[in-house]
């Protein structure tokens, strides 16, 4: 490809080895070669902070330190562990995963094998296999991208299929000659703390010679940024049921936030503009969510009532984690302990 000079890359990952071996922070998960404490510790960083997440993974591994505890476990328990973190579908991913782990002779250890695992995509299969197997493939996330196009000055829509290859094909350069495990580790860690979204320190970056954003005068332009998906009002009506057998709910199949999860019974409707009477509003990913609460006496007859699953209150925060449920309980039965 004319994009790059492999003899360039394999300079610079020899700098980037140097570089990683006095520069890098000090994560419980860096002192390991385990795939599994390696998998969970990447699960858990998709959309957190590495700060907010080393707590809940050293409690997460105590309770849970290999694949067969992790299978064994209910769910329920794995969300009171995941709570705070979010995105439960990873929670849900991992505990999915593990089953099918724990039922084979040993972990796999190549990315093609992993990527066949519920929840484990190209990254971080790559990531599993290179940090924990030494695999020679190169990882790219979002601290990858953003330093591979400023390095090399791509102007390209890396959220495209087209242009992710070629992503790809240069983090798979960069682990050619130097050990992927330490490569990989070394650009995202160069992306998380010194070639950031905002006013990078490049005057202490170790592949800055040849960086031609740098040179070009493009950081503050690359990587491209991609369009987000257009915001949504949701006007959502919940009904909260509470008898002897606790609050009801129905697996989510009519509103289009928490899909497939416990929820509230009520409905939700797409809206032009904001409601002008709602009780609270709260926000899951592009979804703008307006939450009116109605609260009613549960005079059911049989058959009515085993349409709902019911939660106890003292179960509601292991079954039903998510903030937006927790937040309307809260608010919809303020007035009862």
């Amino acid at each position: 490809m004319s994009l790059y000079n492999k003899s360039e890359i394999q300079k610079e990952s020899k700098l980037l080895t140097k570089w990683f071996a006095e520069n890098s922070r000090p994560l419980p998960w860096r002192s390991t070669k385990d795939p599994y404490r390696i998998w969970i510790s990447e699960i858990m960083l998709q959309q957190t902070t590495v700060t907010a997440v080393i707590p809940y993974y050293k409690r997460f591994i105590k309770s849970f330190p290999n694949s067969k505890t992790l299978a064994k476990a209910n769910i329920e328990d794995i969300y009171e562990h995941w709570s705070g973190l979010g995105y439960y579908s990873r929670a849900r991913s991992i505990h999915k995963a593990s089953i099918e782990l724990s039922n084979m002779k040993k972990f796999p250890s190549s990315y093609l094998e992993l990527i066949k695992l519920p929840g484990f995509g190209d990254y971080t299969s790559r990531a599993v296999s290179s940090q924990a197997f030494g695999e020679r493939v190169g990882v790219v996330d979002g601290n990858v991208i953003r330093v591979l196009s400023r390095r090399f000055g791509l102007q390209s829509e890396w959220w495209k299929t087209k242009d992710k290859k070629i992503l790809q094909e240069i983090a798979d350069t960069f682990v050619t000659k130097e050990d992927p495990s330490t490569i990989n580790q070394s650009l995202m860690e160069l992306g998380a703390t010194i070639c950031t979204p905002k006013s990078p320190t490049c005057f202490i970056c170790p592949i800055n010679k040849k960086c031609v954003a740098r040179k070009d005068d493009l950081i503050e332009q690359l990587p491209l940024k991609k369009k987000k998906k257009e915001t949504e009002i949701w006007h959502w009506e919940a009904e909260l049921f509470e008898d002897s057998k606790g609050l009801a709910f129905v697996t989510n199949e009519y509103a289009p936030f928490l899909k497939k999860q416990l929820i509230l019974p009520g409905k939700a409707k797409l809206r032009k503009t904001v409601p002008k009477d709602f009780d609270f509003q709260h926000a899951i990913t592009h979804h703008k969510i307006y939450v009116s609460l109605t609260r009613k006496k549960s005079n059911f007859s049989k058959n009515s009532k085993s349409k709902y699953i019911w939660i106890p209150r003292k179960h509601l925060k292991a079954k039903v984690p998510f903030s937006l449920i927790q937040k309307a309980i809260a608010i919809g039965l303020g007035d009862r302990k």
